[in-house]
């Protein structure tokens, strides 16, 4: 399990060479689906490099390694501004029960490096709350709705203890 802040700046290298070709700049989630699209590369002067989550690669904690330099597509930096904009929406968004009762912000996502799909998102309480108690990891399961204005989520079984 990754976390897209681990990922963040890991090596990117080609397979069969030692050295260091690139770096990942962001991770790329689809938020209706939950899952990983793919890894923003770090942007060059007139194109950014993105690597699609259907390209061949083998992704683990210490780097992403790809087969070869050709599975990666050159976007637009227009389309780079507003895929890290969606993002960044989706990041600081509010994460709260059915009923209305908020637990959070939804500060990153952990997800399982083969399958590519979020397991995990990781809510923040706010900066005393996550001093006090922690982050609070809601599952996949938990989540009920992810909507343009908050994520909807519900505890299993009992009612939801804040740790």
């Amino acid at each position: 399990m990754l976390t897209g802040w681990h990922v963040a700046h890991l090596p990117v290298r080609l397979t069969g060479k030692p050295r260091v070709w690139q770096r990942i700049d962001e991770v790329v989630v689809s938020w209706p689906e939950l899952a990983i699209e793919g890894f923003l590369l770090m942007p060059r002067p007139f194109y950014t490099p993105f690597v699609p989550s259907r390209a061949t690669f083998r992704l683990t904690g210490l780097g992403l390694e790809l087969a070869d330099a050709y599975q990666v597509v050159h976007k637009s930096r227009r389309w780079r501004r507003d895929v890290l904009r969606r993002n960044q929406a989706f990041m600081k968004r509010p994460v709260s029960d059915m009923s209305g009762h908020l637990y959070g912000r939804l500060n990153d996502v952990i997800f399982d490096e083969t399958t590519l799909k979020v397991t995990h998102l990781v809510v923040s309480r706010g900066i005393l709350g996550d001093l006090l108690f922690g982050a609070l990891m809601v599952s996949d399961a938990q989540i009920s709705q992810v909507s343009p204005a908050a994520i909807k989520i519900h505890p299993p079984g009992a009612p939801f203890s804040m740790r």
